[in-house]
């Protein structure tokens, strides 16, 4: 295997904005079907065009701009001949305030679909190239959604492979979460039942790491539980037509390597089993922060994926 300093230099992170300065290509705002007051962006990045490309789909509260996981992504696609887009939604632009009236549009559906959107508008022009679709948390959630609806609609997959990092796929989650923002952004003594109607900033670790300050988007805690309604269901996901990695941070509590792995195993027994693998970072918590010290290993997974076709 390659050292990692081989694939990618120590300073790539001083490097990167230049490079995408001149990988740029294009950037396109859009709206959603379901509301027309929010939301998505996509920007194109290539060095020369090629006939691979990765599109990538971060978190709730974070962006591909900010986001350590897809910026080194970013950074190793671009200078090894892949296309890179980036799809960001309005969980991903930050606006410094507390508001019912955001956190009551800010939903899981809409954001869901947002990304739904993007995938359409990016995908004539990936249809006759490898495409790897790689989704971080709540991103690669969203992505299961969305691949679980085109099942139940018969339609084809668009993209050629999947790697999605950290996925809710149970609900252990959810009471993380809200003992977290209860305890952080209120009383720790309020109702529960009260809570869940309080707007809460969701913060992004990557922001306040690159810029020392504190960003938010308003959601309701309720969107958590929305997530978690994506339901582990191995009857449809059984019938996926490419290749999917699950990869798993040894230290994550929010979506925890042993639960991912237990679906895994699932999925594995099961139809079309030979088109799941999983991955499992031990030193990586969710976010995945430092898990670009060890690039050398995304690399290699995507590198793979290129060598498994899909299914007919």
């Amino acid at each position: 295997m390659l050292a990692t300093y081989k694939l990618i230099p120590s300073n790539w992170n001083d490097l990167l904005p230049d490079l995408k300065d001149r990988a740029f290509r294009w950037e396109l705002k859009y709206k959603s079907h379901t509301e027309l007051k929010t939301s998505g962006k996509i920007t194109y990045y290539s060095i020369n065009p090629t006939n691979r490309c990765l599109i990538l789909i971060p978190g709730l509260a974070s962006n591909t701009s900010s986001e350590p996981l897809m910026r080194v992504i970013t950074y190793w696609g671009l200078t090894h001949q892949y296309d890179v887009y980036c799809v960001d939604t309005f969980l991903g632009e930050f606006i410094p305030e507390k508001s019912k009236e955001l956190a009551e549009k800010h939903t899981f559906s809409e954001y869901t679909a947002l990304i739904d959107r993007g995938l359409d508008k990016i995908w004539p022009e990936c249809a006759n190239r490898w495409a790897c679709l790689i989704g971080h948390s709540a991103g690669a959630t969203a992505t299961i959604q969305i691949y679980n609806d085109r099942v139940r609609n018969n339609q084809k997959f668009r993209f050629s492979a999947s790697i999605l990092f950290a996925p809710y796929l149970c609900d252990s989650f959810v009471d993380f979460v809200y003992k977290f923002y209860k305890k952080h952004t209120h009383n720790d003594k309020i109702e529960h039942k009260d809570f869940l109607k309080h707007p809460i900033g969701l913060i992004s670790p990557h922001e306040v790491l690159r810029h020392n300050r504190v960003d938010y988007v308003s959601v309701l805690p309720t969107i958590f539980a929305d997530i978690a309604s994506v339901k582990f269901q191995p009857e449809l996901m059984e019938k996926y037509t490419i290749p999917i990695t699950f990869v798993a941070g040894g230290k994550d509590k929010k979506s925890p390597p042993e639960e991912l792995r237990k679906k895994y195993k699932i999925l594995k027994s099961g139809a079309n089993g030979d088109l799941f693998s999983f991955v499992n970072f031990k030193n990586s918590k969710h976010s995945f922060i430092d898990q670009h010290r060890d690039t050398t290993a995304i690399i290699n997974l995507i590198k793979s994926l290129r060598v498994r076709p899909h299914k007919k």
